[in-house]
């Protein structure tokens, strides 16, 4: 027979709804996937319980469980302390064992309760957040008010909350177990959240989890700090204070938006903050775009605001543009926050003026991060060249030779990033084409000056054709004749519905610039054979299996995965055969051949430097067989990507181009004759 939650319900109510705990398991567990992501809940959780001083500990740089060896790995765990004002074993039950309720119209206000704080909190489903990375929550929790005080203490409420146990019976209430502290008395106020029972999970290395947590949170007080300690260390201590995200910008493109408010309907909602370009790229995903807050805790980042093609500095902004903002009326009365608070309602009528302000903004910043970006991409490649100080020992008495050159390296480097630039050899491969195709310039005018002259002398016309370097004019043409030739056999295989992957993976080896159009066949070299030599038995003796990552040479067996590399950057790439749609169990290999990568360049450093930045992309045309957790890790990490043949063909095509206009902009012939090819 049915029972009723409560003997009152069944007084009171004739009806009662139930909410099975399955939904609870959808609608807030499965929000939360990632390390940072969970410690950012459980540090707001703190704050909102007015605490001054939160310690976070936890393993750095690991994989909580789940690894060829996990029989014998430690058993990790993750530990949040804070001296808040904590709670009762009653105010457990009422608060913090009520899932999905409104927090600010439970307890009447959206303040807290003792230092009058904007709270965070509000649906009631972030306290849950842990079971995305673990099965086992405990909470000791000692509090609450003066009036709960006595003469040996404040009372403790303790109890352990079990995912398994949680979930068997999705129709019976939950009762969690008391812990050993529970119904003790202690001397201090506050509580500790202790997470044990991990899912694979990768915690990231101390200075990409400052910079994760940094970027979660826009909060300045004096009375709060955080400080996380790295559980892992052996021997030292090793912490960081969290504090404001560090991002090194060019000043002369930030934008304090304080005075440009937000219009809605006859409203101007006011917004705090500034937007600007960074000095260099991205350097993980938590740098990436601009952060949006609602009372001092990140709840949407956006790359765009869904702007369109074709402004000026486009290229450049989804990997400059930089910022931070605080938009509080994103979570007021009308709550315009997602569940996991990683994103706002866009489709929302204020969700929609917002959008439009930042459009217009970084369109504004658009135009001044070219110049800017531009210019100090010349000034690095200027340095680190040493272009001036080399033209004047080729050719001190030839001005105009020196121009040209000069003219061409401007046109090369245009549109490169700063991290480009710290590749020696891609500097050194810039500097030799610049010197390849800046005589041409010269040769037309001074063609132009002989054919004026009665009577040319021939040993002029010799000098001017050995100056020219008509040979290495020529060699540049066979490179744009490659690249068409590798185009159009892109496009069979694409056609071709039988073709299989190995002709793709060898022809995205032979040609990486198929993904990434800035390289150049002068960008590659041998280095890349040494560490994926180096790489391959670093695996087979950590992991006791053979790893093939070529599809060239490799005619025994298919690779694992093909590796390509170019300015400080690893690149995994996973080929699927077209029309094939990615596994789940295929996605979890290729992110573990990631991590795998992340670990030997960490052991290995003199390598791991070389290349600061590693990540993975498939090329495959369906993913919808993944399961709703990859799914969303291929979402949010900005590491990984997909692409899908057809993309990869049209991105390659605008690519190419571009990469003609620019041969006969150099070659001084007009815009027609670039796009007739």
């Amino acid at each position: 027979m049915y029972e009723p939650l409560y003997d009152d319900v069944r007084a009171d109510h004739k009806y009662t709804m139930r909410i099975s705990r399955l939904a609870i398991d959808k609608l807030g567990i499965r929000l939360y996937d990632r390390v940072s992501a969970v410690l950012a809940e459980l540090i707001a959780n703190s704050y909102d319980a007015d605490a001054t001083e939160v310690a976070v500990s936890l393993p750095w740089g690991v994989t909580l469980a789940g690894s060829v060896r996990g029989a014998s790995e430690p058993q990790y765990e993750i530990v949040v302390s804070d001296n808040g004002h904590g709670m009762t074993a009653d105010e457990v039950n009422q608060h913090y064992l009520m899932v999905g309720s409104d927090r600010r119209m439970r307890t009447g206000s959206d303040l807290s309760r003792e230092r009058h704080r904007p709270v965070m909190g509000r649906k009631g489903i972030g306290k849950l957040s842990a079971f995305g990375i673990c099965g086992t929550i405990e909470v000791i929790s000692a509090g609450s008010t003066d009036a709960d005080r006595t003469e040996n203490g404040w009372p403790v409420a303790h109890i352990v909350l079990d995912l398994d146990d949680m979930l068997c019976d999705t129709e019976s209430d939950y009762f969690p177990a008391a812990g050993e502290l529970d119904g003790t008395l202690s001397s201090h106020r506050g509580t500790t959240v202790i997470l044990r029972n991990f899912f694979r999970k990768r915690v990231n290395s101390g200075p990409e989890l400052s910079r994760q947590l940094a970027a979660r949170f826009g909060i300045e007080r004096t009375d709060w700090r955080v400080e996380v300690h790295n559980s892992a260390a052996q021997g030292k201590q090793e912490s960081f204070i969290l504090s404001d995200l560090a991002i090194d910008v060019m000043e002369e493109t930030r934008v304090d938006v304080s005075t440009r408010p937000v219009h809605v309907g006859r409203q101007y909602l006011p917004v705090t903050g500034w937007i600007a370009y960074s000095k260099q790229p991205y350097r993980d995903e938590a740098m990436a775009g601009v952060r949006i807050y609602a009372r001092g805790k990140i709840v949407a980042q956006t790359r765009d605001f869904g702007i369109g093609h074709g402004f000026t500095g486009e290229f450049k902004l989804r990997s400059y543009l930089v910022g931070a903002i605080h938009v509080d009326w994103l979570d007021d009365d009308e709550d315009l926050v997602r569940s996991d608070r990683q994103d706002i309602i866009w489709n929302s009528g204020r969700g929609e003026a917002l959008a439009a302000w930042g459009r217009e903004l970084i369109s504004e910043i658009g135009r001044r991060g070219e110049r800017s970006i531009r210019r100090r991409v010349w000034e690095e490649f200027v340095e680190k060249s040493t272009i001036y100080e080399v033209l004047e020992a080729i050719a001190p008495g030839d001005k105009m030779f020196r121009e040209s050159v000069v003219s061409a390296a401007r046109i090369l480097v245009a549109n490169k990033d700063r991290a480009a630039l710290d590749d020696p050899g891609h500097v050194e491969s810039t500097m030799r084409l610049a010197l390849s195709l800046g005589p041409q310039r010269s040769l037309l005018e001074t063609l132009q000056q002989i054919a004026e002259d009665a009577d040319p002398h021939l040993d002029v016309v010799v000098a001017l054709f050995e100056r020219a370097r008509v040979a290495e004019i020529y060699s540049l043409g066979q490179i744009a004749g490659e690249r068409v030739a590798v185009v159009a056999k892109l496009r069979g295989l694409i056609d071709d519905q039988r073709s299989l992957e190995r002709p793709f993976q060898e022809l995205i080896e032979r040609a990486p610039w198929l993904l990434a159009p800035e390289w150049t066949p002068l960008g590659m070299n041998e280095s890349l054979k040494r560490v994926r030599a180096a790489f391959e038995r670093w695996y087979a003796q950590k992991f006791g299996a053979t790893l093939v990552t070529t599809a060239i040479g490799s005619e025994k067996r298919e690779p694992d995965f093909v590796l390509l590399h170019d300015a400080g950057e690893l690149w995994i790439v996973e080929i699927k055969r077209m029309d094939y749609h990615l596994t789940d169990e295929e996605y979890n290999r290729a992110i573990n051949y990631l991590y795998a990568l992340d670990t030997f360049l960490t052991e290995n450093p003199r390598i791991g430097v070389q290349f600061p930045r590693r990540r993975l992309t498939f090329i495959v045309d369906h993913i919808d067989r993944l399961r709703p957790a990859s799914r969303s890790s291929l979402d949010s990490d900005a590491r990984v990507d997909r692409r899908t043949w057809r993309e990869l063909l049209d991105s390659t095509l605008r690519a190419h181009r571009d990469f003609l206009e620019r041969v006969y902009a150099m070659r001084g012939a007009d815009d027609d004759s670039a796009e007739a090819v």
